[in-house]
């Protein structure tokens, strides 16, 4: 009888879990990069990126393929998910602008910083306490082909190659962001945002890898989108979903009864399933009383007692020894310093 590898042993191991877990999400507050001075509590976005010389940005969209107007779509989108992440923080209100300024010749690197005159007014008119704005917006995408030679059968079974197409897209997006406070006249923060990516596509044909490949403007907007999130994610604590696994099955005489809570759970009826967890902790065997503590622990951060929620992932860990508890504590114990490090980004009066 072979001895099975125990590489195999963990994926077995891995999937029986999965089996028999179900998952919940929750809101938590991840923390900001930074932490902005008190008094800024309203911040209106504006586009100072435009290119200066639209003769030089049009000629360079015509060797590098991209279409006229496609860099201010893709400005467009990169404040759109700065005001996605600011509307999901307690800490600013965010008012996005019409107001469309110019930059440098080209608008791939950043001008000297705009007059406070002219802060002050934009502040004034929107009725902000600062401004942020784009400062860079540059975007591009690198597509290669290459032929490959692959095998394949023919109708009578016969190995034979055939000259295959393969088309590599790079891309690349770098946002530079300055936030402006004019009652200090203090120039926040000054930060670059670079995100990229590759893909590729196969095809008979040099053309044919080319046009299979998805359409390289679309991926930037949405490449320029990610790069917005990711600065509000910056400069405020924003709410962000995450997943929490419990268990849906115990042992022996236990098994249907861990099956019915999962069910109440699954349902919202998360009292009633923690009524149930509580007494199996106290009166099953350890397997299933370390699950249920374990669910507990789920229970409890879903409800924000975190301290509560280390407390049973710790019985479920130490007293039963549940496995799946012990990675779930570290989890639980960097949500408290996230927690504690987010709720400190946020005015006191909030």
């Amino acid at each position: 009888m072979k001895t099975i590898p125990s590489f195999l042993w963990l994926i077995l191991i891995g999937t029986g879990l999965q089996s028999c877990m179900h998952s919940t999400t929750l809101q938590v507050l991840q923390p900001a990069d930074m932490r902005l001075p008190e008094h800024i509590s309203t911040i209106a976005t504006i586009d100072r990126s435009k290119p200066s010389n639209g003769f030089v940005n049009v000629l360079e969209g015509l060797f590098t393929g991209e279409a006229i107007g496609q860099d201010k779509r893709g400005r467009l989108s990169a404040l759109d998910g700065l005001t996605y992440s600011l509307t999901r923080t307690p800490r600013f209100q965010v008012k996005p602008t019409d107001v469309e300024l110019e930059g440098t010749n080209t608008g791939n690197n950043m001008a000297p910083p705009l007059p406070w005159a002219e802060i002050e007014s934009i502040c004034d008119r929107y009725g902000a306490d600062a401004v942020l704005a784009i400062e860079q917006y540059d975007s591009d995408a690198i597509v290669s082909t290459r032929s490959f030679q692959e095998k394949y059968k023919d109708k009578e079974g016969v190995e034979r190659f055939r000259t295959r197409y393969r088309a590599d897209a790079a891309l690349d997006v770098t946002i530079g962001w300055r936030l402006y406070d004019p009652s200090t006249k203090i120039i926040e923060d000054e930060f670059s945002v670079h995100l990229d990516e590759n893909y590729s596509a196969n095809g008979d044909q040099e053309r044919q890898a080319r046009s299979n490949l998805p359409d390289p403007a679309r991926r930037s907007f949405d490449l320029s989108y990610k790069a917005g999130q990711r600065y509000g994610m910056r400069i405020a604590p924003v709410w962000v979903p995450v997943s929490r696994a419990f268990f849906t099955s115990g042992k022996g005489i236990y098994k249907e009864t861990m099956k019915q809570a999962a069910r109440m759970a699954d349902s919202e009826n998360w009292d009633k399933a923690v009524e149930v967890w509580t007494d199996l902790v106290s009166t099953a065997d350890p397997k299933t009383a370390g699950r249920a503590a374990h669910n507990l622990a789920v229970s409890s951060e879903r409800l924000g007692r975190l301290e509560e929620a280390v407390d049973w992932a710790e019985k479920a860990w130490l007293t039963y020894g549940n496995k799946t508890s012990r990675n779930y504590l570290g989890v639980l114990r960097q949500r408290i310093e996230d927690d504690r490090k987010a709720r400190s980004q946020l005015p006191s009066r909030t």
